[in-house]
């Protein structure tokens, strides 16, 4: 691969829409080393996933976790999110997980599962008793969400190949 060459650790701010800026506090050439936390947990989005991106040839992510339950959905769309922009990009992926990749994603999926009245009202319940919750409407949102998880488990399935890793390098 034609990447930068590696150096010493760094901390590095990669510039992002806005004038806004992303510190990075392990960089070496074309890879840094981010926890999922920093980068899924907040307020980023495609714009900063696209930033990385184009700023590095290799991440490393620690710390996935397992997605249990519904309400982890927005942190699932951000990851998803991520991982389709390095796919796209043909970016290589490293990432340390809680769960097995068959396990990443269960949970949820089982919780989606079965009747949908049922599932609507399980989230009228949630917000009904003051827990942070879903409306009746968002089950299709729900639904979405895991068909992305679906995709995302086949694109980390897929970064872990050879020939993935061979195509990252033209």
């Amino acid at each position: 691969c034609a990447t930068r060459q590696a150096g010493p650790e760094e901390e590095v701010f990669v510039e992002l829409p806005m004038g806004r800026r992303f510190l990075i506090r392990r960089a070496s050439g074309s890879a840094c080393f981010l926890d999922f936390d920093e980068l899924c947990g907040g307020d980023r989005g495609e714009a900063d996933f696209m930033a990385l991106a184009q700023r590095f040839q290799s991440i490393f992510l620690r710390g996935v976790p397992r997605f249990t339950s519904l309400e982890d959905t927005d942190v699932v769309r951000r990851f998803v999110k991520f991982l389709d922009l390095l796919y796209d990009r043909r970016r290589q992926l490293q990432i340390s997980c809680a769960a097995s990749l068959e396990e990443l994603f269960e949970e949820i999926r089982q919780e989606v599962k079965g009747d949908m009245g049922e599932l609507a009202w399980r989230t009228a319940m949630y917000s009904a008793d003051g827990k942070a919750g879903l409306s009746p409407q968002a089950v299709g949102t729900l639904c979405e969400a895991v068909r992305a998880s679906e995709r995302a488990e086949s694109r980390l399935r897929e970064m872990r190949t050879r020939r993935y890793s061979e195509s990252c390098c033209p």
